[in-house]
Formats: structure tokens, sequence, C-alpha cells
């Protein structure tokens, strides 16, 4: 897609869909109520991303920047943007409390793209990865109804990591362009303009890089367990999906200056299929916690009726919940085989399998939500406590 600063595609999805296939794929796998919202500030972002990088000069960089800086006080004290990608934000900055310093951050990240940075030390690289990338993490947990001060700091650690992944992926392209968020003690030497670093140097401060990525990657898959179902997949996914990238960089030796290190489609299904195995798991484990409190409270309770026990929904929610979760890995299974069907003359008979346990796994998973939310209501929970 050929851009052009004042001239926004058709559908907000566009940006996405040519942009990044990894988050793409992730944002597919939210929940239909947030899903049009987070491809908005993906759409927001990258524009304003594109509108430094796309720019003829650092005079209109810094043009543009100021405009869409402009806008988002404007949109914070209740007035119209003046420039229409601005419109993006204005849908969702106000409708889910964004803090004005996290878009003021991120432009502010921009800033730093277009001063053409030389770091000299991990703490500015880590600033700037948070400006860059952190920002984005935290308005996620906002769209995603996440407030608790842990989970906002996981989500910026993900944000962060995979941030540093993609500056050492794309440092070839940053040096050619005179950025260089390596810090200064990883790649001391800074070579003239018309010169390029040794491999041997590349390589001593990618791997520092990754390094330090993989830290905040585990700080940052502490948090997802804070969020709520349906999106804890698509955080994974994207995490995984940009996670794999350093473990490519990693099985090539480094050698970012001579390719751009990608993630094929094939590994990308796998990582999905992974990641809906570890969903499975996640709340096979909360239920099985979730029951032995059940249990336990059984076990010290005075009960008068055995009716009140609400065994019976406990058993249905099991049920549901046991046959939604099998029917999702019939799913994986199945989606897995149609990827790499064994005969050509069956190469239907997967996606059709596919289809139907898909369909099942969603009935069942409704049916298990509808008996959970029956014993977690205030109604049920008042009535357990009144006879307790």
């Amino acid at each position: 897609m050929e851009f052009n600063f004042d001239n926004l595609p058709s559908r907000d999805s566009v940006v996405i869909e040519q942009h990044s296939r990894s988050f793409s794929l992730a944002a597919k796998l939210l929940p239909k109520e947030i899903r049009s919202d987070v491809v908005k500030l993906y759409a927001w972002c990258r524009w304003c991303d594109d509108a430094v990088d796309e720019a003829t000069s650092c005079g209109e960089a810094k043009e543009r920047i100021d405009l869409l800086t402009a806008d988002v006080e404007r949109i914070y004290a209740g007035q119209p943007p003046n420039h229409v990608s601005s419109k993006w934000l204005a849908d969702i900055a106000l409708k889910y409390s964004l803090p004005i310093e996290l878009p003021i951050d991120l432009l502010a990240g921009m800033k730093t793209d277009m001063s053409k940075p030389i770091f000299e030390t991990e703490a500015e690289l880590l600033h700037y990865c948070y400006q860059a990338a952190g920002t984005v993490g935290l308005m996620m947990c906002r769209i995603m109804g996440v407030n608790s001060i842990s989970a906002l700091r996981n989500a910026e650690a993900l944000g962060i990591a995979m941030q540093l992944t993609n500056i050492a992926r794309d440092i070839s392209e940053d040096w050619y362009n005179g950025r260089r968020y390596v810090p200064k003690k990883w790649l001391s030497s800074i070579p003239k303009k018309d010169m390029t670093p040794t491999n041997k140097e590349v390589r001593r401060a990618v791997q520092e890089l990754i390094t330090l990525s993989e830290n905040y990657y585990a700080q940052g898959y502490n948090g997802l367990e804070h969020l709520p179902d349906g999106s804890r997949v698509a955080i994974r996914v994207a995490g995984k999906v940009y996670q794999e990238i350093g473990n490519e960089i990693i099985r090539q030796d480094f050698a970012v200056m001579s390719n751009r290190v990608f993630v094929s489609r094939k590994t990308k299904v796998q990582i999905v299929a992974k990641c809906l195995v570890n969903e499975a798991g996640f709340i096979i484990n909360r239920f099985l916690n979730k029951s032995a409190s059940r249990v336990n409270k059984l076990c010290f309770t005075d009960y008068n009726s055995t009716a009140d026990l609400r065994m019976n929904n406990d058993t249905r929610y099991l049920a549901w919940l046991g046959l939604s979760l099998t029917f999702v890995m019939a799913t994986t299974l199945f989606f897995l085989m149609g990827m790499n069907p064994k005969k050509p003359s069956y190469d239907m008979l997967p996606w059709i399998y596919t289809g139907g346990c898909a369909l099942i796994a969603a009935a069942t998973g409704l049916l298990a939500k509808s008996c959970n939310q029956q014993l977690e209501s205030p109604a049920s929970q008042k009535n357990s406590a009144g006879q307790s």
C-alpha cells in the first residue's frame, strides 16, 4: 500500500492487513466486541509511524508529528481533530479512558526516530522501547478492561520485548537510515556514514538484544492470567510470533545484516495451535482450582438441603467445558491436517471437520459459560452465603 499521509484507506483494517501479518493474525483471535477498536488503535499508531518514515524531509516529518500531537490534545479537550487519521484515536481515547500521556509518549518516541538517534546506554534504549511499544501495551490493557498495576507492568514489559525484537531484526535497515538503537556499549564503534559495522560486532550486539528481550517476554507472559477470556490467546499469539523472530535470528547465528528474518506461515500455524493448547490448559487449571474451593466449602458447610449444593450446575459446567476443550483440540488437529494434507483427494475433508468441530466447540463453550455465570451470579452467591 503506497503511503499518502492525507489519504486514508477505505477501511482501517487495511492498515493492519497490509503492514503486519502477525498482528493481523492475532487481531482475528480477539473478541468481536473489541476487535474493531484494537484495529483502530493499530491503524493510528502505524499511520503516525509512517508519517515520519515516509516523510521527504526532517521538516516535513516534524510538521506531521506536531500536527498529530496537537490533535491528541484537541481530542482530550473534547474538540474534533484536524487530521483524518486522528479520528481513529478519537473513536477510542475517551471511550476507554486512555490516559493522554500514552499517545503523547508514543509520538515522543516517533520524534526520537525523526532525530536519527544513537543511544549511549541501555536505559536510553529501554525508554525508547517503552515509548514505541510499551505505551501500546498499556493502551491495549485499557481496551481489554484490565487496570491492575501488576497487569499494566506486564503489558508494558511485553511491548518492550517485542520492540527489542524489532530492533534486532531491523538493525541493518535502521543503520542504513541513520538510526542506531543499539547502545554504544554493545556496538562501540561508530563508523562514518558510508561505512557499515562488521558482522562480528553486529552479532554480539544482536545477541545482547535478544537476551534482554527474553527477560521482558518472561515478565510479559506473567500477566496473561489477568487478561479476560477471549483476549488471552490473541495476546499470547502476538508475543510468541514475535519471540519466534528472535529464535530464528539465533538459529541464523545473528546474521541480520545479510537478510531480513521472518516467521513462516507454517510456524505461525504451529504457534496458534500451541497457544490454543496452552489456553485449554489454563482454563482446566482454573476450573480445577475453583472446583477444589467449592469442594472445600461443601465439606465445611452445614447445608439443610442437597438441592442447595448446586451440584447440578457444577456437573453441567464440567461436562460442557470438557466437551468444548475436546473439540477445541480436535479443531486444532484437523486444522493442522488441512495445512499439510497427505492425499490430494482428501484435501477438503480436514477443513470440513475443522469447521464442524469449531462450531461444536463454540456451542459447548457457550453452554459452559452459561452454567458458570449461574454459579457465580450474585443471587447464587447470596443464597450460598445465607445458608452458610
